[in-house]
């Protein structure tokens, strides 16, 4: 591979955690060593990039290849002996497991039935380095290995910690009532996915692939508070839809009492439910009303124990000889006493 032999390389099977160059598990390993010829030289194969510090200061970024430690003749020149070289090897196409969970649970409001319900989640992702200087700068620092479970850990915590407004984002996107999350759970991940990725990127030089929530943590108590809220919304507009009917067939009574057999066979409770309704209408349209004031008064009411005035619409008893004289009457049409 390289023309003189004796050459100084550095490669990247000099790491120290032993990784291979197609291990899925590492998203950056650390090579290091001290520079004993002038011709010395860095390999970085195809299937990393590669970010290169000589003497703890200078930092280039390199694609995959075979690159001189020393850029210059001016370099060489100032080399002294013993000059550190690190080289960071980053994978171009390595993808990382994260798993996630919610440690806290989010407070959801449902659309339909307007409870209040609190939601967990638990799902997966890969992340693979889709910037290597931002993910060496923000990242691996001055990290001597990976760290798998460390990075997993930091990472989906990150996913917790953004999950309430992500989750509440894409549930208000999509108009999804509780019942419909795990039915829609892997379009909920792709829009969550989709919103994550960038932040990923920006902050540290990762994509977010593959985004997926394996399922909902949902309480026994909150779902069947919801349901129950549900069917009382069912059997309100229901019973509204009976007393539709029951109206319609006012000035029909015997389509209404067949109709309401038919009712109390089909849905007893709503049957007794409009027959509540049928009977508080019915009574208020036969009580007898004040003329003045409009106040109920009982059937043999002469005057208004609201107002104190003659209720001239009901009929008038002769106390005397018991004729019942027409509401205006003002003396008895059967013996001619004044009446009261």
């Amino acid at each position: 591979m390289f023309g003189n032999k004796g050459i100084q390389v550095i490669k990247f099977e000099q790491n120290l955690c032993r990784a291979s160059v197609d291990d899925n598990s590492v998203l950056f390993v650390r090579v290091g060593d001290i520079i004993k010829d002038k011709h010395a030289m860095v390999e970085v194969p195809y299937t990393h990039n590669a970010i290169i510090i000589k003497g703890g200061g200078d930092c280039r970024y390199y694609g995959s290849g075979n690159y001189d430690v020393f850029d210059s003749k001016t370099e060489i020149k100032n080399w002294k002996k013993g000059l550190s070289v690190e080289v960071i090897y980053i994978p171009k196409d390595t993808r990382v497991l994260i798993k996630w969970g919610t440690p806290n649970r989010v407070r959801y409001r449902d659309e339909a039935s307007g409870k209040v319900i609190t939601v967990g989640a638990f799902g997966e992702f890969d992340v693979s380095v889709s910037n290597p200087e931002q993910f060496f700068r923000k990242v691996v620092g001055a990290k001597k290995e990976f760290d798998l479970e460390e990075f997993g850990k930091r990472y989906g915590e990150t996913v917790a910690t953004e999950f309430a407004d992500l989750f509440l984002g894409a549930v208000a996107e999509m108009h999804l009532t509780y019942d419909k999350f795990t039915a829609n759970k892997k379009q909920i991940g792709i829009k969550m996915g989709e919103l994550l990725s960038p932040m990923f990127e920006k902050e540290w030089g990762l994509s977010v692939l593959n985004f997926k929530i394996a399922d909902f943590d949902l309480y026994d108590s909150d779902m069947n508070a919801i349901e129950d809220a549900a069917k009382e919304v069912v059997r309100q507009e229901k019973l509204k839809e009976y007393l539709r009917e029951v109206e319609r067939l006012d000035d029909k009574q015997r389509e209404r009492e067949k109709y309401l057999r038919e009712l109390q066979l089909k849905d007893n409770e709503a049957y007794y439910e409009v027959l509540k309704v049928v009977g508080k209408a019915q009574k208020r349209e036969s009580a007898v009303l004040c003329v003045h004031c409009g106040a109920e008064l009982s059937t043999n009411a002469v005057f208004c124990p609201t107002c104190g005035k003659r209720a001239k619409n009901i009929p008038i008893t002769c106390a005397d000889c018991g004729t019942v004289n027409n509401a205006a009457a003002c003396f008895c049409s059967g013996c001619g006493k004044k009446l009261i």
